[in-house]
């Protein structure tokens, strides 16, 4: 479970005060530890186990669809044929809790591209990568409806008709946290792709190549999946796992919050103000239907949201009758807000989170050791060629969907930049959560060398993206981008237009990852007045937006 900073601070200042020798849980952490790339590093959140699925014994869904996929998303929105809508009206419309698809739809305009020009040898790929589909992240959301639920069941005050019957004997049956089968399929089928389209740019290359994943339970897993799917059973001996700890004290480009929490936004108040206004509809529907417990549009929402969890981890739900299209469309585009507003292009603080890792990845195409400016990035790690190599054809880092936005961001892809009101809903923007960072979401960068001249494409989702001038690029059909005005475009404004000085005012030491404390020491008076004047001061904001990623 991770503590809250200041616990964690006072439990390490005591531990030394009274033995000379910290006693923490940090021992095994990546660079700090006798083995070289550890994966039980501790820190691997809160969970909780869910129950079991039973869809065999479940499931009435009556249809003359074939289900060809591990999980039941067959279902049509209420009002279908009126609506003229169908299954994906729901399942690409669930915001970031939406099952993986590719998004080809998102750009039209390269679809025609997906191949490569002839005159193109892909020598280099980048990877970034969110987690797979898992259970809700902590209490209240829609766990704190399962119980409203309940507690009407036992008083005997629940009283439900129509397609609501259900409610009667329902039982919520979701764990936190945890990946589920549906996420590890995503990973693992996603591993698999990349093999096909990529394996052969590992011939001749005679390291272990690393891939990366922060220490989180469901990012650990789905790191592992997706190398098993494109390593093989036997992936230890082919490839090593870097596990970058996701917690308080410790720096990280894949969970960037902890050292840069600079998601205030002044525009968040559109969330706020479209939820006061969304739903109206669903939620008067449900209250004719539900009685014998209050029903506000919040209680909606997690019905909706329940649609999505119980789908992926239970592979079937009733909840997803329940809804037209119309509040489908409602419920994803709050989450469209939430993300825009906060760590996307609406943010004060999007571009400074995703800094440390656009960083790194300009190292990466530079093929240059890590050398600063330090942002978010583990500085001790970044400088040993082990853990930061700089000569893969392949790298591949996983992390949440929050981080993917935020490096979108400094990435300056406007492509996705739409500005979203909290009082109407643009039905024609590029901007969805649901096509961006769904379950499995995955960020693609090919360089390429066409003729004698590097270029770049970049593929959002399986979506070829039409790179432009916000890129440093001239804008072709095909996407591709010379590599040389991507890089110089991205030296000249990643750093710069993110504001990081100004946004992330927290001066630690340079590591920054208590290791001094690992090798026995403990943290100065320096360090403990910058801890006190640092934003962990807000711990619980911080990590009420981390444990929504």
């Amino acid at each position: 479970m991770i503590l809250g900073g200041a616990l964690v601070l006072a439990t390490l200042v005591s531990s030394s005060a009274a033995k000379g020798t910290p006693s923490f849980p940090f021992s095994n952490a990546t660079g700090s530890s006798d083995e070289t790339f550890p994966t039980e590093v501790g820190h691997l959140g809160s969970f909780k186990y869910g129950k079991a699925p039973f869809v065999a014994q479940e499931d009435h869904l009556e249809s003359d669809k074939w289900n060809r996929e591990s999980i039941e998303m067959r279902w049509e929105p209420k009002d279908a044929e009126k609506d003229h809508a169908t299954s994906d009206d729901i399942f690409r419309n669930l915001g970031t809790t939406s099952p993986y698809h590719p998004a080809y739809d998102l750009f039209p305009e390269t679809f025609h591209h997906r191949v490569l020009p002839p005159e193109c040898k892909i020598k280099q790929v980048h990877f970034l990568h969110r987690h797979g589909a898992r259970y809700p992240t902590g209490a209240g959301g829609p766990s704190g409806f399962g119980e409203k639920i309940k507690g009407a069941q036992k008083l005997g005050t629940l009283k439900v008709s129509g397609d609501y019957e259900f409610l009667k004997n329902w039982e919520y049956k979701l764990g936190e946290n945890l990946l589920v089968h549906k996420g590890a399929q995503e990973l693992f089928d996603s591993g698999v792709k990349a093999y096909y389209d990529y394996a052969e740019l590992l011939d001749g290359y005679d390291k272990k190549p690393v891939i990366r994943t922060t220490s989180q339970s469901r990012m650990l897993d789905s790191a592992r999946y997706w190398a098993l799917g494109f390593f093989g059973w036997d992936m230890d001996k082919k490839v090593n796992i870097e596990v970058l700890t996701e917690a308080p004290l410790h720096k990280s480009p894949l969970s960037p919050y902890y050292t840069c929490p600079a998601f205030a936004s002044p525009k968040a108040i559109n969330v706020l103000t479209w939820h006061l206004n969304f739903l109206k509809e669903a939620t008067k529907r449900v209250q004719e239907h539900v009685k014998g417990v209050p029903i506000t549009s919040s209680d909606v929402s997690q019905m909706v949201s329940l649609c999505a969890y119980e789908t992926v981890s239970q592979g079937y739900s009733d909840f997803c009758k329940l809804f037209t299209k119309k509040d489908f469309e409602e419920f994803s585009y709050e989450n469209d807000l939430k993300f825009q507003t906060v760590f996307g292009f609406m943010s004060t603080g999007g571009k400074a989170m995703g800094l440390g890792w656009v960083q790194e990845f300009l190292h990466r195409l530079k093929k240059e050791p890590m050398k600063g400016p330090w942002t978010t990035q583990n500085k001790k790690l970044d400088e040993d060629e082990t853990y930061f190599p700089i000569d893969q054809p392949i790298y591949a880092d996983f992390t949440h969907d929050a981080v993917i936005q935020t490096i979108l961001t400094t990435l300056n892809m406007r492509q996705v930049a739409d500005e979203l009101s909290g009082f109407h809903m643009d039905e024609n923007r590029k901007y969805r959560t649901s096509r961006v960072v769904p379950f499995g979401a995955r960020l693609v960068f090919e360089v390429m060398d066409c003729d004698g001249t590097d270029y770049i494409r970049v593929k959002m989702n399986d979506a070829v993206v039409p790179l432009d001038e916000n890129q440093g690029c001239e804008r072709r059909p095909n996407g591709l981008c010379q590599l040389d005005s991507y890089i110089k475009h991205l030296e000249d404004h990643a750093y710069h237009d993110s504001n990081y000085d100004f946004l992330c005012t927290l001066k630690l030491n340079e590591n920054f990852d208590l290791t001094k404390l690992l090798e026995g020491g403990i943290l100065s008076n320096d360090d403990l007045k910058a801890l006190s004047k640092s934003p962990y001061k807000h711990h619980s904001r911080m990590e009420h937006i981390r444990r929504a990623m």
